[in-house]
């Protein structure tokens, strides 16, 4: 009877180290399967980095931009400003005021000059009272 029980146990863990390496192989084979669709996802995703990267080239949003009717960009640089000096504060003179007009009613006041020369038009009513408004210009 001893014999047929060590005869049947070694038997039994023989069958369980079958089992376990058929489980282990199998496993392996998922593993393998996966790693290969991992592969072919990551190459697909480099392709699309590289296609988005191409996409975004300024050359290529200057281009779509002149062909769709827009106009060629001009890049303006603009100066150093050093933050550790303050800059000086610049100099605002006052707009010339208009002569006070007698009458409000059917007239328009004559364009203002401002100090450079340049006219504005008299700001326009609707219901015939005037309205001023003051620019200040500032010299560098």
């Amino acid at each position: 009877m001893l014999n047929i029980v060590s005869v049947s146990m070694i038997v039994a863990a023989l069958l369980a180290v079958v089992i376990a390496q058929a489980l282990l192989a199998n496993g392996q084979v998922r593993m393998s399967a996966l790693q290969h669709q991992l592969s072919l996802e990551q190459s697909t995703h480099r392709q699309d980095e590289l296609a988005v990267a191409e996409l975004e080239t300024p050359a290529r949003i200057v281009g779509a931009a002149l062909q769709n009717g827009m106009e060629h960009p001009t890049v303006t640089e603009l100066p150093y400003v050093s933050l550790s000096v303050p800059l000086p504060t610049p100099k605002v003179t006052p707009a010339v005021a208009a002569p006070p007009a007698t009458s409000t009613t059917g007239t328009t006041p004559p364009p203002a000059t401002s100090t450079n020369g340049t006219t504005t038009p008299p700001p326009s009513t609707a219901n015939g009272a005037a309205t001023s408004t003051t620019t200040p210009t500032s010299t560098p």
